[in-house]
């Protein structure tokens, strides 16, 4: 079996791909050199502007937004960055040249991006955007109150390199608009594109909405946590909420009229503990606040911390405190990894993520881990306090990697030019490194050695974790029982090359092969049959010197060399 051995090589510049007469429509490509950082092309127009293009390692191919100009001619720059956190470029390749063609066609068609067909509530001086339509070199916009009409805006002219169009004078509320943009070129214009796109504007109310008061923490609760989670019931006509918190009646010194949008919920961090707080929340819209919205109290708990105690100054942390290491390395041949928890807590749950699943696979202090994954560990403690018991919980994850001892199945050899190559097949789960002729190294990753020569080769591989070693020995140029030359010239003496019997160096020999000074496999033949005749596909072969391959019951290999003399 031979190996095939890859080298490093210094990295090749990014050649393009695209034809050399571009059609405007189309991606500039070139070639995928798998850098982790990506490409940096720099473009170059006849007149001299100069343009600098960012790609992510993924991305080999490149367009403008609105398409290339016809028949201008560039020059690119392809630069390749190694690492992602290196803005410098590793390689520049050299400078590569293109042009584009002419229009010769209609351009084709478009979608509206914004506002979407159908939506509702849009402002009354939107911005209509549109996509990039292949070969238009400008667009028409028309905007009407009927489909297919232009009573708003008729046959507006937008230049190329525009995708948008701001109206300015505000449309009627709550109306519905169509909107049609047809792409055009010194063609003519687009055909048979879709219908136009509708939205509908929003509704100016003209009552102010009424007030709302706190879902949650409810008007007078106490032992509120000290981040809690705000909500409030929503109002129909509001567009918007704004949220005051005192820590007094009608004052604001905690949260001063905060504008939250159109949301209904907020945290709030960290409020001190055994306070009563009020809050209020007033929802407006365009035709004002509400008006003399009522105040929710609630008063917050010690809580589970951590906090400072004013009396003492000292930081009171009444969560679970888990100690568990963020990875943990386990060997297979050493049983499971055990856990255990012994912190305070009555509630523990402990998760195994499984893509995107969180399986529970312990309720007890004690878990059993078998597989390598991430993991978490919950835990829930019920804490009294003079208001009654406040539950706390803390959550730790953390990796486990399991291992195993490596076991060597074979070591195949490769001969090329008279030198040596081994690679090592390894079966195991584990994070493997290898060495060869010395227990102590150096390691490698690699499982392949390369230009070795000819001697005794012992392979040794261990884990990374130290859950276990394996070593083989492949034997190259064992003399004994194998012939150093031969002379195939039929005269009946010494005309076949083959093992003295089937037992060298107390190895049962199984099956042999043999190579030429190149690697290349002549023959191969059973220890029991006459042997090898010196020729190839019934041709002689000439004198020279070959390597054999010898197998054996216990999986050695016997390497050696010999000759052919006529």
């Amino acid at each position: 079996m031979f190996v095939i051995s890859l080298f490093a090589k210094a990295q090749d510049c990014a050649i393009l791909t695209s034809p050399s007469i571009l059609p405007v429509e189309d991606q500039l490509t070139w070639t995928d050199e798998g850098v982790a950082g990506g490409y940096i092309l720099t473009l170059t127009d006849s007149g001299g502007v100069m343009s600098t293009i960012q790609r992510t390692p993924s991305q080999t191919s490149y367009r403008p937004a609105m398409g290339w100009p016809e028949n201008e001619s560039y020059t690119v720059v392809i630069a390749l960055r190694e690492d992602p956190a290196d803005p410098d470029p590793t390689t520049t390749c050299n400078v590569q040249m293109f042009s584009t063609g002419s229009i010769t066609t209609l351009p084709g068609c478009n979608t509206v991006t914004s506002p979407l067909d159908g939506t509702i509530d849009v402002s009354l001086t939107p911005l209509i955007t549109w996509s990039y339509a292949p070969r238009a070199t400008e667009y028409i916009v028309n905007l009407g109150t009927t489909l297919g009409g232009n009573d708003i805006i008729a046959n507006q002219l937008i230049p190329d390199g525009t995708l948008s169009f701001q109206v300015v004078t505000p449309l009627a509320e709550g109306t519905t608009f169509y909107v049609r943009i047809t792409p055009r070129n010194a063609v003519g214009e687009a055909t048979s594109c879709a219908n136009d796109s509708e939205f509908t504007t929003l509704t100016i109310s003209t009552e102010v909405p009424d007030c709302t008061t706190l879902s949650s923490p409810s008007n007078g609760d106490e032992n509120v946590a000290l981040t809690p989670l705000l909500t409030w019931f929503p109002v129909p006509n509001a567009d918007g909420y704004r949220l005051t918190i005192g820590s007094n009646p009608n004052t604001s010194d905690i949260v001063d009229d905060i504008d939250f949008g159109n949301v209904t919920s907020t945290f709030v961090i960290d409020f001190e503990e055994g306070i009563k707080y009020y809050v209020t929340v007033t929802p407006y819209n365009s035709a004002g606040d509400a008006i003399d919205c009522m105040q929710t109290c609630f008063t917050t708990t010690l809580g589970c911390g951590p906090y400072e105690d004013a009396m003492t100054g000292e930081i009171i942390d009444l969560n679970p405190q888990i100690t568990l290491e963020d990875s943990y390395n386990s060997c297979s041949n050493e049983g499971p990894l055990q856990l255990n928890y012994a912190g305070i807590g009555e509630q523990f749950s402990w998760i195994r993520f499984v893509d995107d699943t969180e399986l529970e696979i312990s309720s007890s202090r004690d878990v059993t881990i078998t597989e390598s994954g991430t993991y978490r560990l919950d835990v829930i403690s019920e804490v009294p306090i003079e208001e009654g018991i406040i539950a706390c919980d803390s959550s730790h994850t953390f990796t486990v990697s399991i291992s195993g001892a490596p076991v060597i199945e074979d070591l195949n050899l490769s001969i090329q030019n008279l030198n040596i190559s081994i690679s090592v097949d390894v079966s195991g789960i584990g994070d493997y490194e290898y060495a060869i002729g010395s227990v102590d190294g150096p390691y490698q990753d690699s499982p392949v050695f390369n230009n070795l020569g000819i001697s005794d080769f012992e392979v040794f591989v261990r884990d990374k974790n130290g859950c276990g070693m394996d070593s083989a020995r492949l034997n190259a140029d064992i003399d004994l029982g194998f012939p150093k030359y031969f002379t195939p010239n039929s005269d009946g003496i010494n005309d076949y090359w083959q093992v003295r019997g089937r037992i060298v160096d107390g190895e049962t020999i199984t099956y042999i092969e043999v190579y030429d000074r190149f690697g290349k496999r002549i023959t191969g033949f059973s220890p029991r049959g006459i042997g090898w005749d010196g020729t190839f596909n019934g041709r002689r072969l000439l004198d020279a010197g070959f390597w054999y391959r010898a197998s054996t019951v216990s999986n050695r290999v016997l390497v050696g060399h010999f000759a052919l003399r006529r």
